[in-house]
């Protein structure tokens, strides 16, 4: 499924008061299917974010108008799941810790090298890319969570009109208890133990024939991959 989120656009921002650094980056980063626009002012890259959401932001820390963090900050009220890289000519400890605190992707000194910011940068389109993927099997996972219940629900309705007698509940019983409870899709971190008990829930549901072998590896696909992005 990775390749059908490459398909869709990444909006890149690089924010540098050189604007030959930031022009040197725009054409390293620069490929299909990615839009990057070029600042040369922290002010005016905080206004920027703030009307238009961005996937990856670069940044200078130390720049005119306003600071890498401010931008950061932004960018990340406006999209939760921007992956922003900081750089800076003025590398601190101190700065360094501030940056995994705002939650800053990477942090890289000047002067860099070019491979060095290259592999960052693809890093940074492959987290953009793993968590696309992640949001749309999360929703389809949702989906056919509603679907279940709209199963049992029915199955609920048909066994009441048949009476006592004729009901065939066993097979449905583990929607009470088994079905899963979703909990992650709500930003739950996703552990160990969490996966083993989702894990556990999608078998029952293809142990019971509502989830098709390749739905299944699908889903168990996903579950993997949701416990990468939160490692």
């Amino acid at each position: 499924m990775l390749n059908d989120m490459e398909g869709q656009s990444i909006q890149s921002l690089i924010v540098d008061d050189d604007k030959a650094i930031g022009e040197v980056l725009k054409e390293l980063v620069s490929r299909e299917h990615t839009s990057v626009d070029v600042l040369t002012d922290g002010l005016e890259a905080v206004q920027f974010v703030k009307k238009q959401p961005v996937d990856i932001v670069i940044t200078d820390l130390m720049m005119p108008g306003s600071s890498g963090f401010e931008v950061l900050r932004q960018a990340k009220i406006t999209n939760p799941d921007v992956v922003v890289i900081i750089i800076t000519g003025h590398a601190s400890l101190e700065t360094a810790m501030e940056a995994v605190r705002e939650g800053a992707y990477d942090y890289i000194k000047k002067p860099f090298k070019l491979e060095e910011m290259g592999i960052a940068f693809n890093n940074a389109v492959e987290r953009v890319h793993l968590v696309r993927e992640n949001r749309r099997l999360l929703q389809a996972l949702k989906d056919a969570h509603d679907q279940l219940g709209v199963i049992k629900k029915e199955k609920d309705k048909s066994n009441q009109k048949d009476g006592p007698s004729r009901r065939k509940i066993g097979h449905l019983n583990f929607f009470s208890t088994n079905l899963p409870s979703l909990t992650f899709l709500e930003g739950a971190k996703i552990d160990e133990r969490n996966f083993l008990e989702e894990l556990k829930n999608i078998s029952e549901l293809r142990k019971d024939g509502l989830l098709t072998e390749g739905e299944f590896k699908a889903l168990k696909a996903h579950l993997i991959k949701a416990m990468a992005i939160h490692e």
